[in-house]
């Protein structure tokens, strides 16, 4: 065999290995995550190690760090989402991990619903108010970037950004792009801290929205009942329970060594593809708030189309490239703009890796349930218990559970009474 070819052939699973080392390092940071160790949760991006590190924290109940990691992302995350054009050529001629993390929308949404958590359970209930607020903000923001996919399915030819102002518009196409989480955890929250009229507005309005998007959820219904009656539940939990991981994404690529007439060559193509990961646990007699699954699909195909056009283009420069290194640079100049190619050429496959897959709701009526002061709340999935913890009889809760972990600790977080 032609030495060029094994030359190439050997750079090219050199570099294959390579560019393995960031999806082994999201693999290992699930991997820890879900057997509680976060110490580890980086994987050196500036832009998603934030995210990684700041889930991290608050699973370990560090809620002051956990919003100083979110909230050194999310002054930026705007800048951060989009590249530009020169980002963009980049990311081209030199593969897609070149360049920092492009975080996706949803990724922005759950920062604030971290940050919601976070200040909820410090007491910040201001803060928290605040980052409502802005989370809303954001969402009106994607509603812009994603009027063109929504138009699609909306029969309203004036698109989304009506949908938004729309009293009673019907949520249910922006369960896959909201954060339907985020929506009723906002309104449960003004359903509880609710001060006068205006408040329970507020809280009927996100509750709305809630339910709009999550339409077969009893839950959802009932909070917004209440909020419509302006009357604030008593000893009430609201459970709410994130199962399993989103999608990774993998590298898929052609590289093609050859030696023709005008030199060595390669043809490099480095595209992802999404894998859905197992999990997803449910837990018996509760509702599904949020499909991450379906909200990252939904993100991704738009991504995809770029990602693909930025690989084809990437192939012909690089392919140019080579071109002119064999005129001028004869075999070995061919040879070594075939390996710097290569070398060049990846597939973005980084995500937020610890998101959940999807989320629940459990709501539990103490007064019902509950016979003495310590309430025992026992969670099972299929029959099988998942875990036990006591509760308060009196008063509102909320918590926050996580599967998998292989050491389940609620967050139990007192509201009212």
């Amino acid at each position: 065999m032609n030495k060029s070819i094994i030359f190439a052939l050997c750079s090219m699973l050199f570099l294959g290995a390579c560019a393995g080392s960031m999806e082994k390092r999201l693999d290992d940071a699930r991997a820890d995550f879900k057997a509680g160790v976060f110490e580890k949760q980086k994987v050196g991006d500036k832009n998603l190690d934030p995210l990684l590190s700041g889930n991290a924290l608050f699973q370990q109940n560090k809620f002051g760090d956990a919003d100083k990691e979110f909230e050194s992302i999310n002054r930026r995350m705007e800048k951060a989402q989009s590249s530009g054009i020169t980002g963009e050529i980049g990311r081209a001629i030199a593969g897609n991990l070149s360049a920092d993390y492009k975080p996706y929308f949803m990724d922005d949404l759950f920062v604030s619903y971290y940050q919601i958590w976070s200040a909820i359970a410090d007491g910040r209930t201001a803060d928290a108010r605040v980052i409502i607020n802005q989370s809303y903000a954001k969402q009106q923001r994607l509603s812009a970037e994603y009027a063109s996919l929504i138009r699609k399915k909306e029969k309203d030819s004036n698109g989304l950004g009506k949908q938004l102002r729309a009293e009673n518009a019907s949520w249910e196409s922006f369960k896959d792009i909201m954060n339907p989480a985020l929506t009723y955890l906002a309104g449960i929250y003004f359903l509880n801290f609710a001060s006068g009229p205006s408040d329970f507005e507020t809280a009927r309005t996100y509750l709305s929205r809630a339910d709009g998007m999550a339409p077969g959820n009893k839950f959802i219904k009932q909070d917004l009942a209440a909020a419509s009656a302006r009357r604030t539940p008593v000893n009430t939990a609201w459970i709410f329970i994130e199962s399993g991981f989103s999608p990774k994404l993998i590298e898929r690529r052609i590289d093609w060594p050859m030696v023709t007439a005008g030199g060595v060559s390669a043809v490099s193509i480095a595209v992802s593809e999404p894998i859905m990961l197992d999990g997803g646990q449910a837990v018996d007699g509760a509702e599904l708030v949020a499909n991450i699954d379906a909200m990252f699909m939904t993100e991704y195909k738009e991504y995809a189309v770029n990602d693909a056009l930025r690989a084809a283009a990437s192939a012909a420069t690089k392919l140019a490239m080579q071109g002119t290194a064999n005129h001028y640079g004869g075999t070995l100049g061919g040879i070594a703009a075939v390996a710097a190619g290569m070398a060049m050429t990846s597939a973005e496959i980084r995500t937020w890796a610890t998101l959940p897959k999807k989320i629940y709701v459990l709501r539990i009526d103490k007064d019902a349930k509950c016979k003495s002061n310590d309430c025992l709340i026992t969670l099972k999935s299929g029959g099988t218990v998942v875990t036990e913890f006591k509760i308060e009889r009196h008063g509102n809760h909320l918590v926050y559970i996580r599967l998998p972990n292989e050491e389940i600790k609620p967050k139990i977080i007192k509201l009212k009474g």
